[in-house]
C-alpha cells in the first residue's frame, strides 16, 4: 500500500499538476514517504516549489522545544 506522498510522488501527471506553482504544506514529524523521508524534503527534492509549510508547534520534523 502506498501513502498520498507516494502516490504523488510516482506519479508523473499529479506531479505535473505542482510544477511550476507555490504549494503549501500542512504536515507533521509523521508525514514521511515509504523511505522515511520527509514529506517537505521528498517534495523539494522532486522540484516542486514548497512556498509555505506548516506543522505543529514542536515543529514540521518535531526537533524544536518551546
Amino acid at each position: 500500500m502506498k501513502t498520498g506522498i507516494d502516490r504523488l510522488l510516482a506519479d508523473p501527471e499529479l506531479l505535473a499538476a505542482l510544477k511550476g506553482r507555490r504549494v503549501a504544506l500542512v504536515a507533521h514529524p509523521a508525514s514521511v514517504t515509504s523511505d522515511l523521508t520527509h514529506s517537505v524534503d521528498a517534495l523539494i527534492a522532486a522540484g516542486v516549489n514548497v512556498n509555505s509549510a506548516f506543522g505543529p508547534q514542536h515543529g514540521l520534523k518535531g526537533d524544536k522545544q518551546d
